[in-house]
């Protein structure tokens, strides 16, 4: 789930001006509790995220400019990328000196953000051409001198599906799908069954919980190097979760 602050202002933007009964009544069905619920709301209060107003001897909340503004929704789509592969590879290989060690770690965390694996201490390589994205970190920090790139072609008696788990660590990727996997399609198999029992499901809970599966598959596919699928098991449990999330949005988005 993602965090009681971030669903209440999705909510509040959303649907503009709530009562905090509502409130803890969609976020109880989230496991969250109403002394959560309403220590969140006292702190955005405070900080200025959110307003209220009292009608009836009832509170009302709803979003200020800056809770406006601090809101972002993640749609996981955007963080895809194309998997075709010409069959290059790209390399990255540096030698930055110690003195340089901010700059050096700088490129390696851009590096790996990228999708870039390490094949050897300072030799890192992707099978796309991410070079002129690389270049600009590289020239902003002054590192032009120490940093190489290559392409080039695979060459050796081994099969390359065998060298990918040694370049990337697909073992500790294949677990956090395997996790996402396990939280969602039972549940989303409960929600179904739910439906089509006749009962209904409260479009703000549905929205909600779009809000959190993109939340929760973005968190995975920031880190996933998106390898081609000649790189890949046939049976790469990256798909299934995709295919799984993405039945589990076109259910919410068919009851909201």
């Amino acid at each position: 789930m993602v965090s009681v602050e971030k669903a209440i202002l999705c909510l509040l933007l959303r649907e503009g001006e709530v009562p905090v009964e509502k409130l803890i009544r969609v976020l109880r069905s989230f496991k969250e509790s109403e002394a959560s619920v309403r220590t969140s709301l006292s702190r955005l209060k405070k900080e200025e995220f959110v307003e209220s107003r009292k009608s009836n001897k009832k509170a009302f909340y709803s979003l200020t400019d800056l809770g406006k503004d601090t809101i972002i929704f993640k749609k996981y789509k955007l963080l895809m990328r194309e998997r075709n592969w010409d069959g290059q590879w790209h390399i990255v290989t540096f030698d930055i000196p110690e003195k340089f060690r901010y700059s050096r770690d700088v490129l390696r965390k851009k590096l790996l953000f990228l999708g870039y694996g390490t094949l050897h201490t300072s030799v890192m390589i992707s099978p796309y051409d991410m070079g002129e994205e690389i270049k600009e970190t590289v020239k902003e920090y002054g590192i032009e001198d120490y940093v190489e790139f290559f392409s080039a072609e695979y060459e050796g008696d081994k099969n390359i599906k065998d060298l990918v788990p040694k370049i990337w660590d697909l073992k500790w990727l294949e677990r956090k799908y395997k996790k996402f996997i396990s939280i969602y399609e039972p549940e989303l198999g409960e929600l179904k069954k739910k439906v089509a029992e006749g009962d209904s499901i409260d479009p703000s809970y549905a929205f909600l919980k779009g809000v959190e599966l993109n939340d929760s598959f973005s968190r995975i596919i920031s880190v996933d190097p998106h390898l081609p699928r000649e790189l890949l098991p046939d049976d790469w449990i990256g798909f299934a979760t995709e295919r799984i999330c993405d039945e589990y949005l076109q259910f919410l988005e068919s009851v909201e």
